[in-house]
């Protein structure tokens, strides 16, 4: 349809572009003049052929230019036509219609999108996944999230991580990312645990650096944002090549400042576990105070810095303090109030402060950490409950990548390795070595046998160190591979961040552990390194578990 001046209508040729919805959104307009007479509850878009949902009293429905109804159906909501079909609602649910308002598929959905590429995305038992256009499943897999294909290519998350498929279901390139969109001029903004950068088609990053913000590429620049707040350009090389704004000083003064006072948190945090106040809200200042044993004058000086760094919440014409959704995810978590009671701990390590002294001796030989040293068991056993909470988390994919099939004794070292033990895998035997003072109560709740050095067996299979030998020298390291090879352990599995020259990933808990073991972590070729003095040992494969961390596969040659 196309606009007639003479005659002020649409005819055949004219796109919708020119229909506009009127302000108080009852009926459309056309050039600032009402396109027909009828008046609605409200109206929405015209979409190709023609139609456009509207509301009145009788319920919901389409309209064509002319504003006549196409058919005498009435829903719940309707929405606009897409490959020519519309999604509607009714009490049956969702499901999509065509002009004549007759359903096009006999099921109905929890909601349903809108068709793209002659595709839909639906969600069904809270799980989504795509339909073709007579309501046929495209694949069998089901994803806590799908987006629209673009290209033939859509975007789905599962498991809190996202990646592409094509319109058969197959992945594109089984890279996963926290967030991710979808392809536009070869290239995909995607986000890892350092920030946002973009990806090519196979889901490899085209660039080293990490930004706060990303924008899709627009003739060969895309617009960014840095962690430092500088607004720029840059190229497909990812550097800045063009700054619209530099970084405001006083931001750079207060971020500075901020991740200075950074352990003020951190020592927040431990009171509020170490009071129990979490477990007493909701409760007045007054009660409160009677329960915690202090004053309602330095009670309410720790209430207001828990309130500010989010911990709980204050509602004032109740005078009544109430834990907020941070708060209540720390309170119910199974490790993380362990967890702030550890790094308050390791905050106060007296190492932090001689760390220029550390730095500067020519060899650093490894040392117990504060942990090892704890007298309390107790105390032991929640910072080990810590650590191995963390490395549940970032173990979750080590079953799926990693094939320990046929291994039947296995021999763990170090207590993060313990994660692993209380994933569901088959075999028959696991030992942990215990050579460094850990409770052996914690060792039995993870189902593992208590082996000490001098009742090593020489039947393993398979040795796994799991975030242990980072905390060692090099010298002890060798130790450590030479007792696998005496034992005739004919394949290890090293579980550590790899550090590299392209990334500072791994940089500041390098730090960390360098100040409270002495220990390092280390580069693959300095893997390489070790095991050609060991002899008889070599890397079979390198695999990702997250951004930071990685199972080496070494294996008897």
């Amino acid at each position: 349809m196309q606009y007639e001046k003479t005659t002020g209508q649409l005819t055949e040729n004219n796109h919708l572009e020119f229909i506009k919805i009127s302000p108080c959104r009852k009926f459309h307009t056309l050039f600032e003049k009402p396109l027909y007479e009828e008046r609605f509850l409200y109206v929405e878009k015209f979409h190709e052929p023609g139609f456009a949902p509207v509301c009145d009293t009788t319920g919901a429905y389409h309209i064509n230019l002319k504003g006549k109804i196409l058919y005498t159906k009435r829903f719940n909501k309707t929405h606009g036509f897409y490959c020519g079909r519309a999604a509607v609602e009714d009490d049956t649910g969702c499901y999509h219609i065509d002009s004549h308002g007759s359903r096009l598929y006999k099921q109905s959905y929890q909601w349903v999108g809108n068709y793209q590429e002659n595709i839909c995305a639906v969600r069904r038992s809270n799980k989504f996944y795509h339909i073709d256009l007579y309501g046929n499943r495209l694949y069998q897999e089901e994803y806590d999230y799908v987006g629209d294909f673009k290209d033939d290519i859509a975007v789905v998350h599962k498991e809190s991580k996202a990646t592409h498929i094509n319109s058969e279901g197959n992945l594109i390139h089984n890279k996963w990312y926290k967030q991710l969109d979808i392809f536009h001029k070869g290239f995909a903004i995607a986000e890892d645990n350092d920030g946002w950068f973009h990806v090519d088609i196979e889901g490899n990053a085209i660039y080293l650096q990490r930004y706060k913000t990303v924008n899709p590429f627009y003739n060969g620049v895309a617009v960014v944002k840095a962690y430092c707040g500088t607004l720029g350009q840059i190229d497909i090389t990812g550097n800045i090549k063009f700054i619209i704004s530099p970084p405001e000083p006083e931001a750079q003064i207060h971020k500075i400042s901020s991740e200075l006072a950074g352990f003020w948190k951190t020592y927040l945090t431990n009171a509020a576990i170490e009071l129990g106040l979490l477990n007493i809200l909701p409760a007045t200042t007054k009660l409160l105070s009677k329960q915690l044993n202090m004053i309602e004058a330095n009670l309410q000086r720790l209430l207001r810095a828990l309130w500010e760094i989010e911990l709980i919440d204050y509602n004032q014409n109740k005078d009544l303090w109430q834990i907020s959704t941070k708060g209540e995810f720390l309170k119910n978590n199974a490790f993380l109030p362990q967890a702030a009671e550890m790094w308050a701990r390791v905050a106060a390590e007296k190492n932090w402060l001689n760390i220029v002294d550390l730095l500067k001796q020519k060899t650093i030989s490894s040392f117990p950490s504060f942990k090892e040293k704890e007298t309390s068991e107790e105390m032991r056993t929640k910072f080990y409950k810590a650590l191995i909470g963390y490395t549940t988390l970032d173990t979750r994919e080590f079953s799926n990548k990693v094939s320990i099939e046929g291994n039947e004794n296995i021999l763990l070292f170090g207590v993060h390795s313990l994660a692993l033990r209380s994933k569901d895998i088959n075999t028959i035997n696991w030992d942990y070595y215990n050579d460094h003072r850990i409770p052996e109560e914690l060792i039995r709740d993870y189902n593992a046998r208590l082996i000490t050095p001098d009742k090593l067996s020489e039947n393993y299979d398979l040795g796994i160190f799991c975030r242990f030998l980072q905390n060692q020298d090099d010298e002890k390291v060798l130790s450590y591979f030479r007792l696998i090879k005496d034992k005739k352990i004919s394949r290890i599995l090293l579980i550590e961040t790899i550090l590299t020259n392209n990334s500072p990933i791994g940089g500041a808990v390098d730090i960390n552990i360098m100040v409270e073991t002495g220990g390092k972590l280390r580069k693959l070729e300095d893997w390489e390194v070790i095991l050609k003095q060991v002899g008889n040992l070599k890397i079979f494969e390198v695999l990702s578990l997250t951004e930071y961390l990685s199972v080496i596969d070494i294996r008897s040659c």
